[in-house]
C-alpha cells in the first residue's frame, strides 16, 4: 500500500541548515590555515567569518503554518407556523395536537386536521359542566344546542371561522333547557348554529328560556379582542345580553325575540396572551 511521505519536522530542518553552515565555515578555515603565504586572516576574511558565525547563531527553525479548517454552522430548522409547515418538515405527521409558533415566535397548542390532504388548524376548547362553548336556538318547547369541541383558527390572523362545524355536535342536554332531538328535530328549519351566535325563537314569552351562546377560552393562550362588539337583528328583539369577562376569556350572549339573533358584529378576533 502506498504511504504518503511525512514532511520533515521543523527541528530536523533547523539541524540540517546549521550543519550545512558549519561545514562551509570549517572548509573555509581549513583553506586559510593551509595557505602558506597567509600568516593571519585579513580584514575581509575576518568579516566573512564573523558574518557566517552571526548567521549560524541567529538561525531558528521556522514554525509550521497551522492548518485552518472552515467552521460549518448548520442551518437552524425554522419553527413551524402552520400545520402545512409541520407536514413539510415531518412527512409522516398525522392528525393530532402540535405546537404552532404564531408569527414564528409565540408557541400555541393547536390541533392539525386533514394532514393527509389539506392541513388545517383548530383550537381545542375546554369542556365544562355548564356547556363551555355552544350556540343555542331556544323555543318555548325546548332548544337546539350546538356544542363546539374545536373551532377553526387562522394561525396568521387569529380569527375564528364561526361557520366551520367539523368538530361541532348536537348536545343531548344543557342545564335549564330541554334538548330537541331525533325525529322532532327534523321538523325545524334550522338545526345547527354558527359559533358564537345566540338565537331566541321564544316568541317573547316571559317564562320561555332565552336564546344563548357561550365562548370559553379558559386553558388556552388566547383572549377575546377587547375591541369586539355585538349586534342583534331578527323579529321582535326585546332583550339582549352581551358580556365579556374581565380577563377576556369568556363571552356570554342571550337574546329574546320572535327568532331574534345576537352575534359578534365582525370577525371573532383572538389575541395571544403570553402564558
Amino acid at each position: 500500500m502506498f504511504e504518503p511521505k511525512t514532511a520533515p519536522q521543523p527541528f530536523l530542518t533547523w539541524l540540517l541548515v546549521v550543519g550545512g553552515a558549519l561545514v562551509v565555515l570549517a572548509f573555509y578555515l581549513g583553506f586559510v590555515l593551509l595557505n602558506k603565504n597567509a600568516t593571519k586572516p585579513d580584514k575581509v576574511e575576518a568579516t566573512t567569518v564573523a558574518l557566517i558565525a552571526t548567521q549560524i547563531a541567529t538561525l531558528q527553525p521556522t514554525p509550521p503554518t497551522p492548518t485552518r479548517f472552515a467552521m460549518v454552522t448548520p442551518s437552524p430548522v425554522p419553527r413551524p407556523n402552520s400545520c402545512t409547515m409541520i407536514k413539510q418538515q415531518q412527512p409522516a405527521a398525522v392528525d393530532g395536537p402540535y405546537t404552532i409558533y404564531l408569527n414564528g415566535r409565540s408557541p400555541a397548542a393547536l390541533y392539525c386536521h386533514n394532514m393527509d390532504t389539506t392541513p388545517q388548524e383548530y383550537l381545542t376548547l375546554p369542556a365544562t359542566e355548564t356547556g363551555g362553548n355552544f350556540s343555542l336556538i331556544s323555543y318555548p318547547e325546548g332548544a337546539i344546542v350546538t356544542q363546539y369541541e374545536k373551532v377553526r383558527l387562522n394561525p396568521s390572523s387569529l380569527i375564528i371561522d364561526p361557520t366551520d362545524m367539523t368538530f361541532a355536535t348536537l348536545a343531548e342536554s344543557l342545564a335549564g333547557y330541554n334538548a330537541i332531538l331525533g325525529e322532532q328535530l327534523a321538523t325545524y328549519p334550522v338545526t345547527a348554529s354558527d359559533f358564537g351566535v345566540a338565537t331566541g325563537c321564544n316568541r317573547n314569552q316571559q317564562n320561555a328560556p332565552l336564546g344563548r351562546a357561550s365562548i370559553d377560552l379558559t386553558g388556552t393562550p388566547f383572549i377575546i379582542s377587547p375591541e369586539i362588539t355585538f349586534t342583534s337583528f331578527g323579529g321582535e328583539v326585546m332583550e339582549t345580553i352581551s358580556e365579556v369577562s374581565a380577563d377576556g376569556k369568556m363571552v356570554t350572549l342571550a337574546v329574546n325575540g320572535r327568532c331574534g339573533i345576537l352575534k359578534p358584529s365582525g370577525p371573532i378576533q383572538l389575541v395571544y396572551q403570553q402564558p
